[in-house]
This record gives C-alpha cells, structure tokens and sequence, in this order.
C-alpha cells in the first residue's frame, strides 16, 4: 500500500495525530496507575469490612440476629436465606481482589454474587451455607464510569492537539496566504506581529522581506518603463529619418524593418512591466467580448461559439486583450493556421481556448517557455509573450497552461475564475 495513503499530507493533521497520540497514550498511562494507586486500597477495605461482618454473622445467635436486625438494615445490611442468593461472580476488578483478600483473611470458601438488577451484593461463607449476607451496591450499574472517564480523556487529549497544533501552524497558514497575495499581485498587507516571540520575529522579517520585495518589484516596473519610453522616442525619429533616405529600396526596407523590430521588443519590454498595473476588474458579458475580439483578428483566427452562453465576468478588459492577443501573435508567429479560438462554462470557471495547429512544443519545455525571454523556436521578440499572459491571469487570479492538442498543435488554456 502507498506509504502515502497512511500518512496525512497536511503539517497541521500530522502534528496534530502526533501530539494527540501522545497526550492519549500519556494520560492512559496516569489512569492506569491511578486506578492500580486507587483499587488496591479500596479491595483490602471492602475484604477488613466484610471479614468483619461475617465473622459477627457468624457469631451472633439467631435471637441475636433477630434483635439486631433493625440495626443491619440501618446499614442497609440483610441476612437472608441461602435460596434467595441471585447474580453472577463478580466482574470488577475491584470486587474480585476484594473477594481474594477475603479468602487469605481466613475465609476461603466465601463467595460473592452480584446482581446488577436488585444492585445487591450476596456474601455467603461458605457455598452451602444456610444463609447469606446482603448488602447495597457501591456504584449503581446504570453508568459506565470507566468508559466515560476514557471518553473524556480522549475528548480532552484532542482538545489539546488541537490548540497546540493551531498555535504553531496558524501563523505558517498567513505566511502562505501573505505569499500567495504577492504571487497574485497583490499589494503585500503586513501579517499580525502577535504570539510567541519567535513567531513574532518571524512575522518581522517577512514583513519586511515582503515591502522589500514589492518595492523591488515596483522599483524594476519603473526602470522598464522609463528605459523603454526614452528609448522609442529616438527610434520613431530614426524611422522617419530613414524613409528619407536617400538608398537603395531594399536598403532603405531593411534599416525600417530593424527599427521596427526593435519597437516591438521595447512594446514587449513595456507590456510585461505595465502588466502589473491594477486595472480595476469590471463585469463582462464573457461571450460578447470575446466575440468582438475576433472581430478584430486576422481571417486565419476563427471562434468557436459556445453551446451554452457564457455569464459576465469580472475581468480587466484591456489586460484580458493583452494577454489574448499574445496568445493569437504566438500562435501565428510559431504554428500554423487556422488558429481556434473557443470558451466553454466549467465548473471552475470559463474555460478560454487559443490553438494552432503547428508541431507543438516538446513536452519537457511546455512548462520552461512560460518563464521570462523563454523562447521555443524561431519567432522574434524577446520572450516576454507568455510571460505577460501569465501575469494578467494571475492578476484574475486563474490559472494558465500550455499542453499539446491531441490532434497536433499548441492549446493554451486559460481558467478565469467566477466573481467571489
């Protein structure tokens, strides 16, 4: 069987099944011990009173019993008959030791019977004595103490891990969701600087690690902005300038296709770093705006309409195209057309579908080309087109894939969530 079967997944339910199992084996232990402190005392008591007793039963003459009769049932005490005797041996622990120490106090052939019914106890001297002694119950038989003294060590042994286990994975559970919010895109909210002082500590420096990160983060938006805004200024004066020029045609085509291309990669470089902007999310007619963003498209990309219609979305519309768009330019630039465009409802969400029908992308670097400058094949750009995709999805808070059609061709696949 798979070791991983047996054993939890999750910090919180191992710790928790750890320390529990330790707290119930612990107090197991001290109630163990405690009845063993507790019983045998008990025992020795109940053999002395009932030696005592049945020595004096055994003393008295029947006048004598007679007489003391109204005194005995003061005590709730009765000698009876030997016919009127019902029950079984004893069971409890207690009872048994009782009757055993009875015997080593001179009374070797005493027996005792219970009868949880009547909740009596019969003590003869003898199994064929005339008559018997009987006497109440200790503990009525309608509870089951041991059982819920067990109950409640168990409840109480859970209790315990539990709050244990919290205090400990409780703030591991906000570091999570504090760096998930910052994949996201989120603007980092410090964690409670509260709890134990190493926990505090902790929530310090990731605190600080995260404002750290994000004015990083805003920091390298600012200079790809900045460097790729200078520097398209002096590119569109030289594009001017070089239709002008005085060259040969082929010449003259080839320095305006240069400049061109290297007005694409700055446009890549600003896409990525303004892909971060927090466009507000507004609710879409899905369906309708997908509709209209084909219409804009080339004739060799084609929609598939859905069978069912799709439902309004909160999706940042010009980030959406943006990163649609790459998609459609990726799949033109690497594969081949007709380029199918689809969305279907799901249960997570809207699917959204853009494939091609070129040879793909091996396996081993479907994952690598979403990085970065991460480049598969001959296409131009810098690699920067997958990457924007996967931060505006991220931004939608989806999630985006890359697989290989059954049929042939790149499918990327984009969830986008329904509204919180």
């Amino acid at each position: 069987m798979n070791k991983s079967r047996l054993w939890p997944d999750t910090l919180f339910t191992r710790m928790f099944l750890i320390i529990a199992g330790l707290l119930l084996l612990s107090q197991l232990a001290v109630y163990w011990f405690f009845n063993i402190y507790q019983a045998n005392p008990q025992a020795e008591r109940l053999a002395q009173n009932w030696a005592q007793i049945l020595t004096l039963s055994e003393t008295l003459t029947p006048a004598q019993r007679q007489a003391t009769e109204s005194v005995l049932l003061h005590q709730g005490l009765r000698i009876v008959p030997a016919g009127a005797v019902r029950g079984h041996n004893p069971r409890l622990p207690v009872l048994a030791n009782a009757l055993q120490l009875l015997h080593r106090m001179g009374w070797p052939q005493a027996q005792l019977r219970v009868d949880g019914q009547r909740r009596m106890l019969w003590l003869q001297t003898r199994p064929d004595a005339t008559l018997a002694l009987a006497m109440p119950m200790l503990h009525p038989p309608g509870l089951p103490l041991p059982w819920f003294k067990l109950a409640a060590i168990l409840l109480l042994s859970w209790l315990g891990a539990y709050l244990a286990v919290r205090q400990v994975t409780r703030p591991l559970t906000r570091l999570m969701q504090g760096v998930a919010r910052l994949r996201g895109g989120d603007t980092p909210a410090d964690l409670p600087e509260a709890g134990p002082a190493d926990l505090r500590r902790l929530a310090e420096r990731f605190n600080q690690t995260l404002r750290d990160l994000h004015r990083l983060w805003k920091e390298r938006e600012m200079v790809l902005v900045g460097v790729s805004h200078d520097l398209r200024t002096p590119l569109t004066r030289m594009r001017l300038s070089a239709e002008f020029l005085p060259a040969e045609e082929e010449a003259r085509s080839e320095i305006i296709a240069n400049i061109q291309e290297m007005d694409k990669v700055i446009h890549q470089f600003l896409d990525y770093a303004r892909s971060g902007e927090q466009e507000p999310l507004v609710a879409t007619d899905l369906g309708l705006w997908l509709k209209a963003f084909i219409l804009r498209q080339p004739a060799g990309v084609v929609w598939h309409p859905p069978a069912v219609a799709l439902p309004k979305m909160p999706i940042q519309e010009v980030g959406l195209a943006r990163a649609l768009q790459n998609l459609v330019d990726n799949a033109q630039s690497h594969g081949s057309a007709p380029i199918d465009v689809s969305a279907e409802p799901t249960a997570d969400g809207v699917l959204i579908r853009v494939r091609d029908h070129g040879p793909g992308i091996a396996e081993a670097e479907l994952e690598a080309v979403r990085a970065p400058f991460a480049q598969a094949g001959k296409g131009g750009g810098v690699g920067l087109g997958l990457a924007i995709v996967e931060r505006i999805v991220a931004y939608h808070h989806g999630r985006f894939v890359l697989v290989n059609a059954p049929g042939g061709g790149l499918e990327a696949r984009i969830v986008l969530p329904p509204a919180p």
